[in-house]
């Protein structure tokens, strides 16, 4: 009995004897050294890194919205000065026309009536000369007293004034000649192409003021104007304008023409803010030699804006850290320094440094939110280490 008691007692010592768990050292130890983090070499961390070297540059993209609108430099809009009927339209969109072309023809009352007052008025002029002379023979002769022939040029006189009145009244308005037919024609004012056309035949042309507040009435019969040069209207916050100045160069881009750039200038910055949008409008002029930009389209403006030359990192290599920007620099290639740097303006996924980095330095572009969250937690390890060797 005693031998059997002894012999399970040493297999339950023996059990309770097994050797302590190994633990596999880690392959890849990371060290740290302040705000550096040493990989050992062929950490598979470090094939997901991306790094990118800091360029200079002292220029800073100012993105905005803008639409196109016509060069009112050389656009005019046509209207009739005269109430009438259209009889007859030979101006049509996309034609090219010069001064004096003929763009429609108005049948208007209002110009037949001063047609009808200059031939009255050149035929009173006509019998007042023929009194006049006559009366002239006779008083010559005894006939008639001195103060007839005063009478006479006097009636004379107001005739010519009266029908040089009713003439330059027809002039204006493009009318020549004795014919009476109220055949008003509206004519080109300029030279340009016609861009657009908002009257049709047959139409009822108002001059009234009643109709000023209806758009289809207040609409220009024509516009003309020079497709190859066109005006760009900006909206600008207060933010932005301290970034503009006039003679900035503009890239102007288009959906409809993909990445395409059309060149352009900052000609006007507003006086003036709008209350409702708190912006304020700024004006650009570009050419348009192939005439594939249209009035009234958007478009996407960059306004290029200098600052003084300094390295660029990408946006997303940044991170906070109190508030403060900080960014990862490969030193080597298992080398990384975690640096706090100060920046000054973000242009198109960049932001300019004005102090903690050189150009041409390497900045981790992605998994620097990696490398921060290594570097916290080697530095909690380091840190309770450090408490356990103290007690």
């Amino acid at each position: 009995m005693h031998i059997v008691k002894h012999s399970w007692l040493l297999v339950l010592l023996l059990a309770g004897c097994k050797p302590a768990p190994v633990v596999q050292p880690d392959p890849y130890p990371i060290k740290l050294e302040k705000n550096t983090l040493i990989f050992t070499q062929g950490d598979p961390q470090l094939k997901s890194l991306v790094v990118e070297a800091a360029k200079e540059s002292d220029k800073v993209m100012l993105h905005l919205t803008g639409k196109l609108v016509w060069n009112q430099d050389s656009t005019t809009n046509v209207f009739s000065p005269l109430a009438g009927r259209v009889a007859s339209i030979k101006g049509e969109r996309g034609q090219k026309v010069q001064v004096g072309d003929e763009l429609a023809r108005i049948t208007s009352p209002d110009f037949g009536q001063a047609q009808a007052d200059a031939a009255k008025a050149e035929s009173d002029l006509v019998l007042s000369k023929q009194v006049l002379d006559r009366t002239r023979e006779l008083v010559a002769k005894g006939v008639l007293p001195q103060k007839e022939l005063e009478s006479a040029n006097t009636a004379y006189l107001d005739n010519k004034s009266d029908r040089d009145r009713a003439v330059e009244r027809l002039t204006v308005w493009g009318g020549k000649g004795r014919d009476v037919d109220g055949a008003f024609v509206l004519k080109a004012p300029m030279a340009g192409i016609i861009v657009d056309r908002n009257v049709q035949p047959g139409q009822e042309i108002r001059t009234d003021s009643i109709l000023a507040n209806t758009p289809e009435a207040a609409a220009p019969l024509f516009i003309i104007s020079d497709p190859e040069s066109l005006w760009v209207h900006l909206d600008v916050s207060e933010q932005d304008l301290s970034n503009l100045q006039v003679g900035q160069k503009l890239e102007i881009r288009s959906r409809a023409y993909g990445d395409r750039m059309f060149p352009g200038t900052l000609t006007v910055i507003g006086q003036s803010l709008n209350p409702d949008t708190r912006t304020v409008v700024a004006k650009g002029k570009l050419a348009n030699p192939e005439k594939l930009l249209k009035a009234q389209m958007y478009v996407n403006v960059n306004v290029i804006t200098h600052v003084p030359k300094m390295p660029r990192a990408p946006v997303k290599a940044v991170f906070l850290r109190e508030a403060k920007p900080w960014v990862f620099i490969r030193k080597s290639e298992n080398v990384f320094e975690m640096r706090k740097i100060s920046t000054a303006a973000e242009d198109g996924g960049y932001v300019f440094v004005s102090e903690g980095l050189n150009a041409g330095e390497e900045v981790v572009a992605e998994g620097a939110l990696v490398l921060e969250s290594i570097l916290d937690d080697n530095t909690s390890t380091a840190t309770s280490g450090a408490e356990k060797a103290k007690n």
